[in-house]
């Protein structure tokens, strides 16, 4: 009986050995000669779109059968339209997209126009868990500070309400008290940043820390811009000692609807692909993510461009999803009162 038991566990590891082999030679067969289509939600040369066109160019020799990859725009909606876009898309592995995570979690606000089911999307993983700040250009009207906004007002440019930029200022001024008058309607970071030059407004949420090493390093540096508040599932110190937004929470229920927005919400920019990908496929592309981001030729080419590497799984990303969908709604009912 033990020779008999011995022999099917032998059996049973070499057919997995097999298999485990005919899996991989089946995804090398399918992705032979096809192309993988990256579809950014965000503005064109905004740090985010930056990011996932450098994964564009780097993602494809670690995908077995080696596709070409290409990275098509597809911003609006506060990236909506590229996550409404994965409904449409043939679930075969050839598309993948990325989007805020604020865009993901708008079905359970009740979004109509979230079209997608964030627990049956195919989660790939996410390059970067990186910090936001909100800043201001110089010190309008006497304000150096978060506590001086919260007792005079400043214009802060802001995006369209699925974004980062809205969700951050809103749930900023609406929670703690800070008295910014919010600017809508600019196209993304890139479209705030002029404003910021032209004068239109004076201050903005949501400013990652590629941006302030690299293309506003110089006016941080010679203190054009004031950093007043710094947002994320953790703190640091490169740019001065900024409080955090937690320590202005006034009560647990504040503290509770920050660490939604600040926390839950802080897995960075992820990617996903159509739901019902191939189970072997879905592998071999969170690999090639994995392996892609150990890669010396994408992190020179990170480094130059300012880009922290700190990487989601997407085991994470889909617990955070699966237990954020268990929330009460009168949870989410709070949620959007901070989110008007």
């Amino acid at each position: 009986m033990r020779r008999f038991a011995h022999a099917i566990t032998l059996a049973s590891i070499c057919l997995a050995l097999v298999t485990g082999g005919a899996n991989a030679d089946s995804v090398a067969d399918f992705y032979k000669g096809k192309t993988l289509t990256l579809v950014s939600g965000f503005s064109p040369n905004g740090e985010n779109d930056l990011q996932f066109r450098l994964l564009g160019r780097h993602i494809g020799k670690y995908i077995p059968g080696n596709p070409q990859t290409i990275v098509s725009g597809m911003p609006g909606a506060g990236t909506m339209l590229a996550a409404n876009h994965l409904v449409k898309a043939p679930a075969d592995g050839t598309v993948i997209s990325t989007f805020t995570s604020q865009a993901a979690i708008e079905p359970y606000l009740g979004n109509s126009a979230a079209l997608f089911d964030p627990l049956k999307l195919s989660w790939i993983g996410s390059m970067s868990q990186e910090r936001q700040f909100c800043a201001l250009v110089g010190a309008p009207q006497g304000v150096n500070s978060f506590d001086d906004l919260r007792t005079k007002e400043v214009a802060f440019g802001s995006s369209a309400p699925s974004t980062d930029i809205f969700r951050y200022s809103v749930a900023i001024k609406n929670l703690l008290d800070a008295k910014m008058k919010l600017v809508l309607g600019y196209a993304g970071m890139p479209g705030v940043r002029l404003a910021l030059d032209r004068g239109e407004v004076n201050g903005v949420c949501a400013v990652s820390e590629m941006i302030l090493r690299t293309t506003l390093a110089d006016s941080l540096k010679e203190k054009k811009i004031n950093l007043i508040l710094q947002m994320g599932r953790s703190t640091t110190d490169e740019f001065g000692p900024i409080p955090s937004v937690f320590s202005y929470a006034r009560d647990e229920t504040t503290t509770q609807l920050l660490e939604f927005f600040f926390k839950d919400l802080a897995i960075g920019r992820p990617i996903a692909a159509p739901a019902g990908v191939p189970v072997e496929r879905l592998a071999a592309l969170r690999q090639a993510l994995a392996e892609t981001l150990k890669d010396d030729a994408f992190l020179g080419e990170a480094q130059r461009i300012g880009m922290s590497i700190s990487p989601v799984a997407a085991t994470e990303i889909q617990a955070t999803l699966d237990s954020l969908s268990k929330k009460p709604k009168s949870f989410y009912d709070d949620v959007r009162r901070a989110s008007e």
